[in-house]
């Protein structure tokens, strides 16, 4: 069997055009699509670029655009070409020049034109998941791995941080972006101090290993971090920590190199302490915390705000925009619980803004419905429920949550009730 792959994508182009006429239905001011490294750089090097995939971008942009509707542009969501995870992929340092090589390209392709970049779309868990086996690039290396994946994530997104300045801020006044997605604890029980206090030493590694590095006045991983990875190693018959370690310079490079911070936020975690036989230390991730983490379901948008309020007090944060925030369920059209969890979410943010934190914007995961990583179709996020057994991939919006964003976007205004959208 012959397969059309120019129809196919012409298919594609056509799909994702259309999700941009949608916005107008919603009102929404900005749009946030990702480039596929591999559409642009076919064998992930700059010696041979895909013209058409350019086009491809352009013709997206400019949609955008004619419709007074902002883009803002993921350069990196977990989409490694084949052959640089060949040669090691992110674990490999020489991942930072390829990267910035990338980079570059996009700047120069399409900088007159898009003034948001986010480097790095929550690199933590990507490469915690990709270096836990679970996600690509599929690689059980938990402990080692993933500290290789976040240090290079850090250097190749400072690096183009510090090119855009030198090479490309003055004429195209864009901004830097990097996503984190960051979560809170929620304890079964808010009496229990051992639950509190795991919760704490959940924070404490979170902000260490991802924000510290960033936005604190010494730069480089906490020192809650370093001292945790290094007694983890040595019990383990390490010689040195498994942690790498940044230069000094690279410290100060990396140190308050972002214009805005994205903050995606889903649900709450339950913690519980990690147990292992000290007789067979285990090299993970959660042993290296100290805890299990178990994402929840249920709705927790007090911790959105207990997130921005403790990173906004304990760093030099820049403005920051909610970039993620969604509600899976199993593809119902009467999705009231998603339009709640929307209202109560926004009513957090707009409480931050009353309160003066520097909060730019607000993303929804997602408008359609798409593949999930593990999940595959089974948990649906949009706003649009899609029919992904026909061929034509039919949308139709969501009763509740595509009413609820729908109004607060028309009206740039959050009623007082939910009950309120039964009424509308």
């Amino acid at each position: 069997m012959m397969i059309n792959f120019q129809m196919i994508l012409y298919s594609v182009l056509e799909r994702l055009l259309s999700r941009v006429k949608v916005l107008g239905t919603y009102r929404a001011n900005a749009f946030k699509i990702s480039i596929s490294w591999p559409r642009i750089l076919p064998n992930g090097f700059n010696n041979e670029i895909n013209y058409d995939g350019i086009q491809h971008y352009h013709d997206v942009i400019d949609e955008i655009l004619s419709r007074n509707i902002t883009p803002y542009i993921n350069m990196y969501h977990w989409d490694l070409p084949i052959r640089l995870q060949e040669l090691g992929g992110l674990a490999n340092p020489l991942f930072v020049n390829w990267y910035l090589d990338y980079a570059e390209i996009l700047f120069r392709s399409f900088g007159d034109k898009v003034k948001y970049w986010s480097t790095f779309n929550e690199p933590g868990f990507n490469c915690v998941m990709g270096y836990q086996g679970s996600y690509a690039p599929l690689v059980n290396q938990s402990g080692i791995g993933e500290y290789f994946c976040l240090h290079h994530s850090l250097l190749a997104h400072a690096k183009t941080y510090k090119m855009y300045n030198e090479k490309f801020r003055e004429k195209q006044q864009g901004k830097i972006i990097i996503a984190f997605a960051l979560t809170w604890p929620v304890p079964k029980n808010p009496e229990d101090i051992n639950e509190l206090e795991l919760g704490e030493q959940m924070l404490k590694f979170q902000d260490g290993w991802l924000l510290h590095p960033l936005f604190s006045n010494e730069g480089d991983y906490s020192e809650f971090v370093k001292d945790r990875i290094a007694r983890q190693s040595s019990h383990q018959g390490y010689s040195r920590s498994r942690l790498p370690e940044f230069t000094k310079e690279e410290i100060a490079l990396i140190r308050n190199s972002v214009d805005i911070l994205s903050v995606n936020y889903y649900h709450g975690l339950e913690v519980k302490k990690f147990s292992a036989d000290d007789t067979k230390p285990i090299v993970s991730h959660d042993a290296d915390i100290g805890i299990i983490m178990q994402m929840l379901t249920s709705c927790h948008p007090w911790g959105l705000s207990a997130i921005i309020r403790r990173i906004t007090a304990k760093y030099n944060t820049p403005t920051i925009v909610i970039g993620e925030n969604g509600y899976r369920d199993e593809g119902q059209l009467d999705d009231i619980d998603r339009g709640q969890f929307f209202y109560y979410h926004l009513k957090e943010v707009l409480k931050l803004v009353k309160e003066g934190f520097n909060i730019q914007g607000y993303f929804t995961w997602t408008l359609f419905d798409i593949f999930e990583w593990t999940q595959g179709y089974e948990h649906r996020y949009g706003l649009f429920s899609v029919n992904f057994t026909d061929p034509e991939r039919p949308r139709i919006p969501k009763l509740w949550s595509a009413k609820v964003i729908t109004d607060i976007y028309r009206t740039r205004s959050i009623p007082s009730s939910f009950d309120s959208f039964s009424q509308r």
